[in-house]
């Protein structure tokens, strides 16, 4: 099972232009400029970072109710728990290393998101800054170091105690925790998409362990702190009027595996279809979709009764994804997480099926459903399942 939340509010901290709020700009941007290298046809002495907040808000409220309520399991690290990932689109990559690495923290002191844009002149000073967690007038400033350690390194938890310089500004984030509470993810010649496993971080605003102010994303600071090139990220922000808005990825195994190996499917070409699809659901719905299969060609054989009454099931083994019908994008994809299938098919008494909520997609868009069915022998994928949700 899948479940989509999305960001409240995000912006990007300008290490360059310290007092400048970017609340409502398109783009959230992870980018340096190293001392030495030119800027507005200046060469610039000092290097510059910037860094991306976003903050889920009432959406992790909500997150935390269904894991009261049962819906969703407690995040963890095992199969019979929830694992958390946050995804951003990349809009643009420009001059990026083969190898590189970003992280994920939780902020540990709030922060207005503010109504700048990058291209403002003069520049927006309501709202999120490098300096300020609120705005140039109110002037709160952030406090540098990392929230818990008394260290005042404001780096990850491989930092500590180390001496590096501070970066004044910038946010202030928490560092360690009682479930790590960082994030990590490493690109190898790779799209420059972000979806990193946040799971512990998300975990400790669940149990109380940490506030929940939304999470900070930066560079590690090794590479803030060099001489080095690094090239620019830029990722679809929650303004940009897309698909592609931040978002956070709950996924866990349902663990109704009680019929998965009763009357699969033996035919070497098979049609499974989707019984109860409609055309149209509300955002509000939660759906269960009840799929049936038989041989593409049956055998010939006389009997008393309908060969479309067998009720046979899919190779256990299959799994489902949700794309945009319209880009092609997936939205929900088929991936195993700690040794289980978090979009596996499902079987009961009455046969396989699989349930969607509805306000996991954005309205007014069509989608498309593909299964895809492994056996020892083939794996095979179909995708003429269209459906819409509407408000």
């Amino acid at each position: 099972m899948i479940r989509l939340f999305y960001a409240e509010k995000d912006t990007t901290l300008y290490e360059n232009y310290t007092e400048q709020n970017t609340g409502i700009d398109q783009i959230l941007e992870l980018t340096k400029i190293a001392s030495g290298s030119k800027l507005n046809g200046e060469i610039q002495a000092n290097t510059y970072n910037s860094r991306i907040l976003l903050d889920f808000g009432t959406e992790i409220t909500t997150l935390s109710q269904s894991v009261v309520d049962g819906d969703i399991p407690m995040p963890h690290t095992d199969n019979l728990s929830s694992s958390v990932f946050i995804k951003l689109y990349a809009a643009n990559a420009t001059d990026l290393l083969q190898s590189y690495n970003i992280n994920a923290f939780p902020i540990s002191e709030s922060w207005v998101n503010g109504g700048g844009n990058y291209s403002d002149i003069p520049v927006q000073k309501y709202g999120a800054s490098w300096y300020y967690r609120d705005s140039a007038d109110v002037a709160t400033l952030w406090a540098t170091g990392s929230a818990n350690s008394g260290n005042p390194v404001a780096g990850d938890a491989s930092e500590q105690g180390t001496g590096a310089t501070e970066l004044a500004g910038g946010g202030t984030y928490i560092v360690t925790g009682i479930d790590g509470g960082v994030g990590l993810q490493s690109f190898q010649n790779e799209s420059p998409d972000i979806r990193m496993d946040v799971t512990a971080i998300v975990r400790g605003w669940i149990k109380g362990d940490r506030p929940n102010n939304g999470f900070i994303i930066k560079r590690p600071q090794p590479d803030e702190l060099s001489g080095e090139v690094l090239g620019k990220l830029q990722f679809f922000s929650r303004e940009s009027h897309t698909i592609y808005i931040p978002r956070l990825e709950v996924c866990w195994d349902d663990l109704n595996n009680e019929f998965l190996n009763t009357n699969n499917i033996t035919s070497d070409s098979y049609v499974p279809y989707i019984k109860n699809i409609k055309n149209e659901y509300r955002a509000s719905d939660i759906a269960r979709f009840r799929i049936g299969v038989r041989p593409e060609f049956p055998s010939k054989a006389y009997t008393t009764s309908s060969f479309y009454q067998t009720n046979e099931r899919l190779p256990a083994s299959s799994s489902y994804s949700i794309y945009d019908s319209v880009t092609d994008d997936v939205i929900i994809q088929d991936e195993i997480t700690y040794g289980a299938s978090k979009t596996k098919i499902s079987s009961d008494a009455s046969g396989n099926y699989f349930d969607l909520r509805m306000d996991s997609f954005m309205p007014e868009r069509y989608y498309k459903i593909q299964l895809k069915c492994v056996r020892t022998k083939d794996t095979q994928t179909f995708d003429d399942f269209y459906f819409k949700v509407v408000r």
